[in-house]
């Protein structure tokens, strides 16, 4: 009965342990990765050409580049388009690789300009921003 006694008291000893060990909570992976948001004024064999965050309005039109990684394909992601605050266009781009470089151009105007990069779901994944100059007016007499 002792040894019983002793046998109970060590299970409920290390049972007690167990429960106060601390808990490690393993993040789920994220469906979609933006490995990379950049801005340019072209692109040339799936690469981006010109890359800046501020662009004179000569330009005329500005591409967004994204590499995503995703778990879940195939699916949508959209670059929503933003001038001064205010958006300007919501492109959907077909995600049907784990490992896509994707992107969506559009024509400018002066002023301060930023990109999102939303899921299906509605969550920003990414964001950038970016400023377009407009031309210097003539000088001179």
């Amino acid at each position: 009965m002792g040894s019983m006694m002793v046998l109970l008291a060590a299970l409920s000893l290390g049972s007690a342990v167990v429960a106060q060990a601390p808990k490690v909570q393993v993040e789920a992976p994220k469906p979609f990765q933006v490995e990379k948001i950049a801005l340019g004024t072209g692109v040339e064999a799936r690469e981006l050409v010109g890359e800046a965050t501020e662009f004179d309005v000569s330009v005329g039109r500005i591409y967004c580049w994204t590499r995503i990684i995703s778990q879940n394909v195939p699916t949508t992601i959209k670059h929503v388009w933003y001038a001064d605050g205010a958006q300007v266009a919501e492109v959907p781009l077909n995600i049907n690789y784990p490992s896509v470089r994707t992107w969506s151009s559009k024509a400018i105007s002066a002023g301060k300009w930023r990109v999102e990069v939303v899921s299906e779901t509605g969550d920003v994944l990414a964001s950038t921003d970016f400023t377009v100059k407009a031309q210097p007016g003539p000088t001179g007499p």
